[in-house]
């Protein structure tokens, strides 16, 4: 049987929940965090822990831990676990204080959070969370999705408003009925009814269309654009409880259907994207992250400041960046993604074959139609939006795309900086 110690030496350095049990096998507390392995180590390296996390501390005998995909669910699974079990540990972790819930009510819904709630009639409550910093956490999310309201009856639109995360819905009646709308929406978010809220959007989209209103269909288009990225990677708390091995369960059905689909000759465990971010040819970067198993590993994430070409040419910049990643010792990949279509995908080809690579397995996946591009087919790939395969390869290239954007955007601020210093 393992000891605690090389329980913590084992557990994944990655999104999730951590249970600490006693010895009678009592959750005593549960956290959260974006690095489980770090997290828990750090309560028994830490010798500043204070009275209240040191007593914690004394009475673990056990850890166990579920993996989520993002923060939100992570949020949501909290806040779940610590509503049925109340750990000793969070709750005196309150100094007394009574939990927190996300509240709706009113006849303009007002969302606001409360620590005193009773059950009423048309009254929405969600919770309990384990702190203030994770239900506003929890609502700044679902905010990013769908504006809402938190001020009754202003006298002017507040700052909210003129950020584009308020509505205003005191403006006239067609707004106010379009906010209440949105508020229902908001409640199916926070009751893990994501999917189901996109079929609807999609529908109400395509009449907005029909009706040739391409403003309200634009907006809505980028409401589900959000919502399949949470629908992707949110599960609610009863599926992670269920099945506490969820995550690695979905990642190798994942990479089993990327294998299938792509007609690829191993499975890719290790899978790197390369993405290339300029303005004008200026500053240009290069970006290359790394999924091991199917999710990040960001210890591996190399980034690249193009040396030997000021013009925009995506495709020479890509061989740059490729020709110095493989210049390295780095591990080899199963699969490189590439952000793009036929071209960058040849451009990338080509580099291979110089370096005698090729028996690294390459695609690239264009971002207008995400089509997939493979050498030994003439024709793009297209796979459904519900294709595990699809999912995958397009969470490695937006995070090659975002990782990319940030250190061009880093560097245009230094330049920026440097002129006028």
């Amino acid at each position: 049987m393992k000891t605690l110690a090389e329980k913590i030496k084992k557990l994944p350095n990655t999104p999730g929940i951590y249970q600490f049990l006693s010895k009678d096998k009592k959750i005593i507390y549960v956290g959260k965090s974006v690095s489980i392995k770090k997290r828990v180590g750090s309560y028994f390296n830490n010798k500043n822990l204070g009275p209240k996390t040191d007593m914690l501390v004394k009475n673990i005998a056990d850890v166990k831990t579920i993996k989520v995909f993002s923060e939100f669910e992570a949020l949501m699974l909290e806040s779940e676990l610590i509503r049925t079990n109340m750990p000793f540990y969070n709750v005196i972790a309150k100094d007394d204080k009574s939990p927190i819930y996300i509240k709706i009510e009113g006849e303009i819904p007002i969302i606001s959070l409360s620590r005193k709630v009773k059950p009423q009639r048309g009254v929405f409550v969600k919770g309990p969370f384990p702190s203030a910093k994770a239900t506003k956490d929890v609502l700044k999310i679902v905010r990013k999705v769908f504006p809402y309201c938190q001020h009754k009856n202003p006298k002017k639109p507040c700052l909210y408003v003129h950020l584009g995360l308020c509505p205003y819905p005191y403006k006239d009646a067609a707004t106010k009925i379009e906010y209440k709308k949105t508020v229902d929406r908001i409640k199916k978010l926070l009751s893990g009814k994501s999917k189901k809220l996109i079929r609807e959007l999609s529908s109400e989209m395509q009449q907005a269309s029909k009706k040739l209103d391409y403003e309200k269909a634009a907006k809505i288009k980028k409401q589900i654009q959000n919502l399949e990225y949470l629908a992707t990677v949110f599960h609610t708390p009863r599926e992670f409880l269920e099945k506490p091995t969820l995550v690695d369960d979905l990642a190798l059905i994942r990479l089993k259907d990327l294998k299938a689909k792509l007609n690829l000759k191993k499975l890719p465990r290790r899978i790197e994207c390369y993405d290339i971010s300029n303005l004008q040819g200026k500053l240009a970067t290069g970006s290359m992250v790394v999924f091991i198993n199917g999710a990040v590993e960001k210890s591996e994430y190399r980034r690249f400041r193009i040396k030997f070409s000021n013009k925009p040419n995506d495709y020479q910049m890509l061989q740059e960046v490729i020709t110095r990643r493989l210049k390295n010792s780095w591990p080899q990949p199963d699969l490189m993604i590439i952000d793009g279509g036929r071209g960058q995908l040849n451009a990338a080809l080509s580099i291979l074959a110089k370096f005698k690579s090729g028996d690294i397995q390459v695609a690239s996946l264009a971002k207008r139609l995400e089509q997939i591009f493979i050498p030994d087919k003439i024709l793009p790939i297209a796979l459904p939006k519900e294709s595990p395969a699809r999912q995958l390869a397009q969470a490695v290239r937006d995070e090659a795309h975002r990782f990319a954007i940030t250190y061009h955007r880093h560097l245009r601020s230094k330049a920026f900086l440097s002129r006028i210093t």
